[in-house]
């Protein structure tokens, strides 16, 4: 391996990036990763939620030593009014799929772990375009230094202002984007035992919609973590564009509302942060490669959100994969065009874009369903505050207690019209 020029090099030490490299690095190729952030996963934003069935796909029975917080054995569903909330509340003991990620943690020992196969990682350092001949990527740009290799893969993230100066991807729309914003609340592990009735090293994975997000399309969410709490929001763009509300505030008032609030009491904030999400889905994916060039995870717009599960992080690392076994393919065929790198796509279509096609139509029926986020959660609230009001009155039946909580808030046409197109995208 020369000093400026590698078999791969890959912009971005995210998930994708670095499960690329790594296992690119066990194949035995030059691998070179360069990252912005001081240390891997320092610019990384989640919830956050790694369905492990991924991680196994990449390094199988050998990540037992990786930084995961609690396993997930309980799914809740939160509907909030003002004051009050209903809650479908899930255990799923025996179902061992998930656990709860803090990505500080998480990106910095996937990273070392590229290192270790022999990866080359420099992290601190700007990617500020690509080298481009003959129509082909040979390479990147960072400060005055020029650095070849083969095959370049971005992993940059949702914004990939690289690949987008290039010309190889168009600018981000608004309309696919969603903006999370997150706060991490740090609490002893017994106090969150005993706030979520649950035991050391499992947890509690929880979707909110309602008026924890002032009417906003989108929602909020809760993942318990060893020693802290992850609460945080996200909302369409577009959506609350409209709105004109102060995003920051609507963050401060979720962490006041009195179905949340209890879960954080006394915890101390230990970490702010916002990120953008791709939510356009398979309608809004670009292309996926060009000559000499491979586009990977956020950055290739690979998230899927159906409202009861958020998938991103598992799509990042099976695309890592996938990047890395063509680059491996290519190497040996000694062909980076764009006709040989078709095969990542291929190789995607088994399984993630296999996913993002089944819920083409998720963004669109959850950013534009106007009463998914206002109207029906406080329904629903109305409806069990209505079932279990006892006051002296004479009884009513339950059909018509549901009436009286619906009447005057919409029309019953409306509630069918959203039954149906949920059936249809989610």
């Amino acid at each position: 391996m020369s000093d400026d020029k590698f078999q791969v090099i890959i912009i971005g030490a995210g998930l994708a990036g670095a499960a690329a490299a790594y296992r690119l690095a066990k194949a035995g190729r030059e691998v070179l990763v360069v990252d912005r952030g001081k240390t891997p996963g320092a610019k990384n934003v989640t919830g956050g939620r790694l369905y492990t069935y991924a991680l196994e796909a990449l390094m199988p029975g050998e990540w037992a030593d990786a930084p995961l917080e609690r396993e997930v054995t309980r799914e809740i569903l939160l509907m909030t009014a003002a004051e009050d909330s209903v809650a479908i509340d899930s255990s799923f003991p025996s179902m061992k799929q998930s656990h709860t990620v803090l990505r500080g943690k998480f990106d910095t020992w996937l990273a070392e772990k590229a290192e270790e196969a022999g990866a080359v990682m420099i992290p601190g350092s700007t990617v500020d375009g690509l080298i481009i001949r003959a129509g082909k990527v040979v390479g990147i740009k960072t400060g005055d230094e020029e650095l070849e290799a083969d095959l370049v893969i971005s992993a940059e993230g949702v914004n990939a202002i690289v690949a987008e100066r290039a010309g190889l991807i168009r600018p981000v729309n608004v309309k696919d984007i969603a903006v999370g914003v997150k706060h991490v609340f740090k609490l002893s592990e017994d106090a969150i035992n005993e706030r979520f009735n649950t035991v050391s090293g499992k947890g509690v994975a929880m979707l909110c919609a309602g008026e924890c997000n002032k009417g906003i399309s989108g929602g909020a969410f809760l993942y318990t973590n060893k020693e802290s709490i992850s609460l945080g929001l996200v909302v369409d763009s577009q959506s609350w564009k409209n709105s004109k509300l102060p995003l920051a505030d609507v963050a401060e008032q979720l962490k006041q509302l009195p179905a949340l609030a209890r879960y954080i009491e006394d915890g101390e904030l230990i970490e702010y942060s916002a990120h953008l999400i791709p939510e356009g889905g398979f309608n809004s994916l670009p292309e996926l490669c060009a000559d000499g060039f491979l586009l990977t995870g956020d950055a290739a717009g690979l998230v899927v959100n159906r409202g009861f599960t958020v998938r991103g992080m598992d799509y990042a690392i099976l695309s890592g994969i996938a990047a890395a076994e063509t680059a491996n393919e290519a190497i040996e065929a000694g062909d980076y065009s764009k006709g040989f790198l078709k095969r990542y796509e291929n190789k995607l279509e088994q399984t993630v874009l296999k996913d993002l096609k089944t819920s083409r139509n998720s963004h669109d029926y959850i950013a534009h369903s106007r009463h998914l986020f206002t109207t029906y959660p406080t329904i629903a609230a109305g409806v069990m505050k209505n079932l279990y009001s006892v006051d002296g009155n004479p009884a009513k039946l339950a059909r018509g207690m549901c009436k009286q909580a619906i009447s005057g808030k919409l029309p019953y046409f409306d509630v069918l019209k959203d039954i149906l197109k949920g059936g249809r995208s989610l």
